[in-house]
């Protein structure tokens, strides 16, 4: 799949461009305000193996949770992380199905009803440029249809010189990069003054 011509060149500018003064009571990632938001401590609990200090801020799309909506399983997380994640595409791939694994593992331990022998996650990345990735991690919705799921993701890397802090962004929808939804995505910024 060749990436640097289907992610359009706005994503690269959208990164730098949606940047403003950190609230601290708020979530960084700047999204509709119908996005529900979750912010999770490093080490995550269900992938303690990403070895980074810092914070994962998450929003989902109002329909995330819902098979059969445009939205499904559309959501963004911004890691802001003290060290830099030297990001590669084998990198990438290795660290998302670690993440995936661990989410699919951590949910279907909590539900009796979940199915135990699930695949393991699948992560493909290609390098667009310096910061951005785009990808494809066939995965496994734990949450709510339970079955597997192929998702697109976008991920952009940038450092905030101003917090001394690296911010990598992973945009995901099981949407095709055309779908309306990404139109919503594109969007998305982060709540931060980097200059």
């Amino acid at each position: 799949m060749n990436f640097s011509k289907t992610v359009p060149f706005f994503f690269i500018l959208l990164f730098f461009s949606h940047c403003k003064k950190n609230n601290p009571l708020k979530n960084l990632v700047i999204a509709p305000e119908n996005w529900r938001s979750e912010t999770i401590d490093f080490p995550l609990d269900f992938a303690p193996s990403l070895d980074y200090s810092g914070t994962e801020y998450i929003r989902f799309a109002p329909g995330w949770g819902k098979e059969n909506t445009a939205d499904y399983f559309s959501y963004t997380f911004l890691w802001v992380i003290d060290r830099d994640p030297k990001l590669s595409s084998t990198k990438l791939e290795s660290e998302m199905e670690t993440y995936f694994d661990g989410l699919i593992t951590m949910i279907s331990k909590e539900d009796l009803s979940a199915n135990h022998d699930v695949s393991t996650s699948k992560a493909f990345f290609e390098k667009v440029n310096d910061s951005v990735y785009g990808g494809k991690i066939l995965t496994y919705d734990p949450f709510t249809a339970k079955k597997d799921i192929t998702l697109n993701v976008i991920v952009t890397y940038t450092f905030c010189e101003s917090e001394n802090k690296h911010l990598v962004l992973f945009i995901l929808s099981p949407q095709t990069l055309e779908h309306p939804i990404w139109k919503k995505m594109k969007k998305i910024g982060i709540d931060l003054d980097c200059d």
